[in-house]
């Protein structure tokens, strides 16, 4: 039983490792749905991480010197599962800690306020596990090395099944509740080993966590949002890239995946007619109108979201073709938004670099979100995305940032180095971050106005009004081309994708997000 109890401290090591990997990861998407998935949310969870350990660590070592008694360890695991359990349904503090700090203030406070006493518990344990393993004097340097060897296996087995596996198959609540039940089993076995039948009691603890009901389901969930429209959540789900919620407000279905909106689609008529994009400036919708006639036309979209693009492009006679990295997007496309075209579930460079392809059109709509994939956004991809072009092709990017900003200038500049004519409109007046279309072709760009007939009324033509108002000319000095090797697009439009988000906030209302 001595030999068993040394190996089940070991176990309490090995369990507490994973423990806090798994917290840790489930912590930056319990954030990523209100704050997402950016370097704020990890730079936050991670520092809480840390000074939370830090904490436990100290604590731990004070503790077991002063009641070097296993049944205190267990109690601290127990006490750790316990408070993990509690996580899910502290999502309110979210929103009050967004409201009081804004969002890098938020995301900091809203991680700490979560998690940090559990973290602190966890920290605990490693000091104390090697105390109690060092009855003696000699030999404390081995015991030490070996419980923090096992409990780093532990943080990677943690880690691998946390985000590959848990995560994309259970959801951020549910893999919170699994992580607290295990933690507090172990717990509940260990005090079993010192106290017999009394503490094997103490399985009902993670028998109860288990049990406990799911914190209050949001689909079906009803607000209003800023602008006075009632929004409904109509679907939630979580996928190995993010959390997802598609939301109804007025006549929109809206798709948003970690607090920013991806897609807008019309619900009335059953989706979007022509010309309803160009009314709205979603200048996607010019790309029929780069040739004479777009029937039979082909175009590779590279980020499906709700499928809008692809919708639009079907209008004309376009043949389409999707590509997006989430298996959850486009299955959420087809369920909820009526898409029913071919789509891969696959990276968008991978994809680029290795169809063998050729189209008339090619859509990047990947950058409407606060993660950037800058592998998507240097000349040797937009040199992939020319190679799936045919003579004459016509690439379309979809922007999101500020149109005088440092980075949409690089971008714009590293467009330009592989295709002789780019054409940029905004999709607002003014200089504030907004959707930003990019056209770009060896050929050049016009337009042969064939939405006269849908949009124009009275021989006025409003559309080539607005694209010249809107058209912008990057004249920054500082501007260079982003490749593989140097990429900092991430850094350089940081400030705009907070921006950016906290317009999302706004404009749909925290009830979705929070």
């Amino acid at each position: 039983m001595a030999h068993f109890r040394t190996v089940w401290l070991l176990v309490t090591a090995a369990a507490c490792g994973a423990a806090v990997m798994a917290v840790e990861l489930l912590g930056a998407r319990f954030l990523g749905a209100a704050y997402g998935g950016s370097l704020t949310v990890w730079a936050a969870i991670i520092s809480v991480t840390l000074l939370s350990l830090a904490a436990g660590y100290f604590a731990g070592g004070y503790l077991s010197d002063r009641f070097p008694r296993p049944a205190l360890l267990y109690g601290v695991l127990l006490a750790a599962g316990v408070m993990v359990a509690v996580c899910p349904y502290l999502r309110f503090a979210l929103k009050a800690c967004y409201e009081a700090f804004g969002i890098m203030g938020g995301a900091l406070a809203s991680a700490a306020l979560v998690f940090s006493a559990p973290l602190v518990l966890f920290g605990m344990v490693s000091p104390f596990v090697i105390r109690l393993l060092c009855t003696g004097g000699e030999g404390v340097g081995i015991r030490a090395g070996g419980v923090y060897a096992v409990s780093t296996l532990g943080s990677v087995v943690g880690t691998l099944a946390t985000g590959l596996w848990l995560i994309p198959s259970f959801g951020t609540s549910e893999c919170l509740r699994g992580a607290a039940a295990a933690t507090a089993l172990v717990g509940a076995v260990g005090l079993a080993l010192e106290f017999g039948v009394r503490g094997a009691a103490t399985a009902l603890l993670p028998a109860a966590i288990v049990a406990l009901p799911g914190p209050a389901g949001r689909v079906g969930d009803r607000y209003a949002a800023p602008d006075g429209e009632a929004v409904e959540v109509l679907a939630t789900r979580d996928s190995a890239y993010g959390h997802i919620a598609v939301l109804g407000k007025g006549s929109y279905k809206l798709l948003v995946v970690d607090g920013i909106v991806q897609t807008g689609f019309p619900t009335s008529r059953g989706g979007p007619a022509r010309g309803q994009g160009l009314a709205a400036n979603y200048f996607q919708e010019l790309l029929p109108y780069t040739v004479p006639d777009p029937n039979g036309r082909s175009a590779l979209v590279i980020g499906l979201a709700g499928g809008m693009t692809p919708a639009i492009l079907s209008l004309y006679g376009i043949r389409v073709e999707c590509v997006d990295l989430d298996p959850a997007i486009i299955e959420t496309a087809r369920d909820l938004f009526g898409f029913d075209g071919p789509a891969v579930a696959d990276d968008g460079r991978k994809y680029l670099e290795s169809c063998g392809r050729r189209y008339d059109f090619c859509v990047i709509d990947t950058y409407s979100g606060d993660v950037f994939p800058f592998h998507l956004a240097t000349v040797e991809a937009f040199r992939a995305a020319k190679g799936v072009l045919l003579p004459g092709g016509v690439l379309a990017v979809n922007y999101i940032g500020a149109p005088g900003g440092r980075a949409f200038a690089c971008v714009h500049a590293t467009i330009a180095s592989v295709f002789r004519h780019v054409l940029a409109i905004g999709g607002e007046e003014g200089g504030d971050v907004q959707t930003i279309t990019v056209f770009a072709s060896d050929r050049e760009i016009e337009f042969n106005r064939g939405w006269m007939d849908v949009v124009g009324t009275g021989g006025v033509d409003p559309v080539s009004a607005t694209i010249e108002r809107l058209r912008i000319k990057p004249s920054r000095s500082d501007a260079f081309v982003l490749t593989d090797d140097y990429n900092p697009v991430d850094f350089l439009r940081g400030d705009e994708a907070l921006r950016w988000r906290a317009r999302t906030i706004r404009n749909i209302g925290g009830g979705a997000v929070f």
